[in-house]
């Protein structure tokens, strides 16, 4: 297995998409992109993230403690690629 399959196999840097709206109270949405921080499934049940507007570096929520069943890695997929680039889309002006 690896973290395009197993959440528990996320690692600093990896970029994650969000499955759910269980963080709309956060400012954050289904769909939007975040890079993981710190990952403390094993122990927690948690990774910590970080999410920002993609164009100004401006944060939306630096330090967020996101659930395992909350989010998937973002693969290289052609797939992938389009949801990065809907969610980029958001930020646009």
């Amino acid at each position: 297995m690896n973290k395009y399959q197993n959440n528990e196999l996320v690692e600093e840097m990896d970029a994650i998409i969000l499955l759910n709206d269980n963080y709309v109270n956060e400012g954050l949405f289904q769909g939007y992109i975040g890079v993981v921080m710190e990952n403390l499934i094993a122990e927690r049940g948690f990774i910590v993230a970080d999410f920002y507007n993609p164009f100004t570096g401006k944060s939306i929520q630096p330090v967020i403690e996101i659930k395992q069943e909350d989010f998937r890695v973002i693969s290289g997929s052609v797939a992938d690629q389009k949801l990065v680039k809907e969610f980029k889309d958001l930020f646009r002006k």
